[in-house]
Order: structure tokens, then C-alpha cells, then sequence
């Protein structure tokens, strides 16, 4: 069986994936970030009254889809019927068949933190379909700020929704008719902008 380690796990890192889950006999699906402290355990802290958090409760397994298409991300949270779902091998809960790599989990601990619940769960099975860098936005995070930091003196006091457009306006240059643009013109849709 492979390993957290394995997939590039690093202690304490936060790590964006797709949780998956059935609610009822449907599968569900939705983004959250994951630690690991151990390579043996995850973390995952969870809003209160949140679906995902009520299937985690109820059913105790569920999976963590790693991602390397912010597309799947995007369908997780946005246009979940596109997903493709298949079944987890060593537990009850549906995988998504499109992602790098699948970590099947059993709950161990819930705690109630009062907005949130923190959740811990044990490895039970890590399927590596293809290799990936996992997701960690520090990386991402850190480009865009150096980059926006050269162009401070240049640039007025913006809000939200014109950093938006601005993003948008440098993914339809750097990568034209791809399904980034695409995802990030549905985005500045649903935002209403």
C-alpha cells in the first residue's frame, strides 16, 4: 500500500483536496483542506451544520481526493454532477475516478470546537493513480505577492471583484481558450460581478 509520504506529504502542511462521501446512498463531494501530524492520521476541521460533517458523522469513512485540475475543485463546489465517481476499495464511500490519488479514511475522533468540529481519521488505504504535486496554496500564494508587490507603486487600492477581473484578464493572456479561463469566467458569474 502506498503512503502519505509517498504522495509528498509533509508534516503539518495544509493540503487542498476533495472529500468525498455518501449522503445517503448519493455521493457528495466538496473541498477542504487536510494535515497530517503522524503519516498515520488526518486532520480536517469542519464547519458545524455543513453536509459533509453530517456524513463524516454518520457513516465514519469517507475518502480524500488529492487534485491536480482546479476544474475538479471548481465541479466540487459549483457543478458537482460533471464529477465522476467510482467506489472506494477497502471502504464504504465513492472516490473520484479523475484524481491523482485517493486516501481512504475511518473516523477515530470528532471534537466540538463550537463553530467547527475537528476531525481526525485514520489511514486505511492510499491508491496512487498517477503522480502529482499535492496542493498547498503557499506556493501560489507566494508568487502572486511577489509579483503584485513589484507592481504596488503602480497600482491604486482595488476591491475584491477587480483583483477577480484582473486574474481573470491574466489567465485568458497566459493560457487563451483553456478551461482555466473558463472556470474563472463561471467564477466572476457566480459571484455576480
Amino acid at each position: 500500500m502506498s503512503t502519505l509520504k509517498e504522495l509528498g506529504m509533509k508534516k503539518d502542511w495544509l493540503y487542498e483536496v476533495v472529500l468525498s462521501s455518501f449522503d445517503k446512498n448519493t455521493p457528495h463531494a466538496a473541498p477542504f483542506g487536510v494535515k497530517t501530524t503522524d503519516f498515520n492520521l488526518v486532520t480536517i476541521e469542519m464547519y458545524k451544520g455543513s453536509n459533509t460533517l453530517k456524513n463524516i458523522l454518520t457513516y465514519k469513512e469517507f475518502v480524500l481526493n488529492t487534485i491536480d485540475d482546479p476544474v475538479i475543485f471548481y465541479q466540487a463546489l459549483y457543478d458537482r454532477e460533471k464529477i465522476n465517481f467510482g467506489l472506494a476499495k477497502m471502504i464504504n464511500a465513492p472516490v473520484l475516478t479523475d484524481s491523482p490519488a485517493s486516501i481512504e479514511v475511518r473516523l477515530v475522533n470528532s471534537i466540538d470546537l463550537g463553530q467547527c468540529f475537528m476531525i481526525d481519521a485514520a489511514v486505511v488505504y492510499v491508491h496512487i493513480r498517477h503522480r502529482s504535486e499535492l496542493i498547498n496554496r503557499a506556493k501560489g500564494l507566494v508568487f502572486e505577492s511577489l509579483i503584485m508587490a513589484t507592481r504596488m507603486p503602480h497600482l491604486a487600492e482595488r476591491k475584491p471583484e477587480e483583483l477577480l477581473r484582473e486574474n481573470y484578464r491574466i489567465i485568458k493572456k497566459v493560457a487563451p481558450g483553456s478551461k482555466y479561463e473558463w472556470v474563472m469566467q463561471e467564477l466572476l458569474n457566480k459571484c455576480g460581478r
